[in-house]
């Protein structure tokens, strides 16, 4: 998992580009800006009798709780066995507060226990704050968030269905690290971001599930865990501070449990927004549409990870010239390119946008900034596409972000970063846009279909 270095304030708004497939394919968005709970934004949302106040993260509560409501529309075409999903819902939020990253209502234990967690293609282990003393994050309002909300801490001890996975298991990834075969099984999770790791020791306990059908199904899932007793770098303050998924391809991940018992097949779909992007949705064991364009998965080193190879690039209809091999990552926020590729691309970028490029700012990370006019509500930018092995391709919906600087000017950046730190190329989670991703582990496969989230 990797999360951009934030060193300026982002405020909490929504960019809504009214008309978003026109938008697209022209390369080119009109947009207002609105705050997260306007009531312009709850009309979008057709959640005008449900959506809270404003200032109120009650807004991403009653989200994911209308799952409810809709769950019952599917997501796969291509499936023999009824997909599953958390307990809370199939929904998916995105939190600029929190790295960006996506977020789920997560249940674990017994009785059931609620986490906002976040989804990290990038890593393997599912772990929860746990007997982390002071260092603990038991409120959103002390990571920045004006009001308070409350987090909740998994605890072994009050969850009946608990057990400690010890030295002698075949579970205990970490077993070099043991003092005893009986002794609990301690673990280590280095991330990129630099000083960013989660250790503590692995328990077994229950994941709260449902199916994804009309009948809602619940479905418990014995899966491995971690007690997280020290977290460091941006897990302590900026991201994933109630708990972190993997969805990575060891066996001890969630997707590669559920499979190996038979509760779900091996893969699993995720994707990212539509009408704005903090909406999202996964589902485990679907396999995607009947159309939908397919990737391979590439191996990599020192561990395996959800890496695809990119054959050309197009800026602005375009060909850049470049193939490069990339990490497909929903716990990097942003995209980090190596050189030369990066050199290419942005300056590819560059030459297509007409706005005042600002002077690079050694405190800020976003090369490629640029002034926005006080009345303008008209942003043009070149339309950027990836193509993949197999022909499958990505355009990305808006690869901007805008920012408000402190004396109440506009600008706005492009969202890809020079890979210094990393030593390799991510494409993170605000380049991927509204298709549904589907992970198939079985076939080593990454698909994607046009059909909107």
């Amino acid at each position: 998992m990797v999360v951009a270095r934030q060193v300026f304030v982002l405020l909490s708004l929504l960019v809504v580009c009214w008309g978003l497939e026109r938008c697209e394919a022209s390369g080119k968005f009109s947009f207002e800006v609105h705050h997260m709970f306007s009531d312009r934004v709850k009309q979008s949302l057709g959640l005008d009798d449900l959506v809270p106040e404003k200032g109120s993260l009650e807004y991403f509560k009653v989200l994911a709780q209308r799952d409810r409501l809709i769950r019952g529309r599917g997501l796969a075409s291509n499936n023999e066995e009824t997909p599953i999903t958390f307990m809370r819902g199939n929904r998916t939020i995105s939190i600029d507060l929190l790295g960006f990253l996506h977020y789920a209502n997560v249940s674990v234990g017994t009785p059931a226990t609620w986490f906002l967690v976040a989804l990290d293609t990038g890593s393997d282990l599912f772990w929860l704050p746990c007997n982390c003393g002071s260092t603990c994050i038991r409120d959103l309002k002390e990571v920045g968030l004006s009001q308070s909300r409350p987090l909740n801490l998994y605890s072994p001890n009050t969850s009946s269905t608990s057990s400690s996975i010890r030295c002698s298991d075949d579970r205990c990834f970490g077993s070099s690290r043991c003092s005893s075969p009986a002794s609990s099984c301690p673990y280590q999770i280095q991330y990129l971001s630099k000083d960013t790791f989660t250790t503590g020791t692995l328990f077994e306990d229950v994941l709260h599930l449902v199916t994804e059908d009309e009948g809602l199904e619940p479905v418990k899932a014995n899966i491995t865990l971690g007690c997280g007793k020290n977290q460091t770098g941006f897990l302590q303050s900026s991201a994933a501070v109630n708990g972190l998924l993997g969805l990575g391809l060891k066996d001890y991940s969630v997707p590669s449990i559920l499979a190996k018992a038979k509760i779900t097949a091996n893969s699993f779909s995720m994707c990212f927004g539509n009408i704005i992007d903090v909406v999202g949705r996964i589902s485990f064991g679907d396999k995607g549409y009947t159309d939908q364009m397919e990737t391979p998965l590439l191996p990599t080193e020192p561990s395996p990870t959800y890496a695809v190879s990119v054959t050309e690039v197009s800026v602005g209809g375009d060909a850049v010239g470049v193939q490069l091999l990339a990490l497909f990552d929903t716990g990097t926020s942003f995209t980090h390119l190596l050189e030369p590729e990066y050199g290419l691309i942005t300056k590819a970028f560059d030459d297509h946008v007409t706005d005042k490029r600002r002077p690079i700012d050694p405190e800020l990370p976003f090369e490629f900034c640029y002034d926005l006019s006080p009345n303008k509500t008209t942003i043009l930018f070149p339309r950027v596409a990836m193509t993949f092995e197999g022909g499958s391709q990505m355009f990305l919906r808006n690869p901007l972000f805008i920012v408000w600087n402190e004396d109440n000017s506009a600008m706005y950046c492009l969202g890809i970063l020079k890979s210094v730190d990393f030593k390799i190329n991510i494409i993170g989670r605000k380049y991927h846009n509204t298709e549904i991703y589907t992970v198939d582990i079985q076939y080593i496969e990454l698909t994607q279909t046009k059909k909107r989230a």
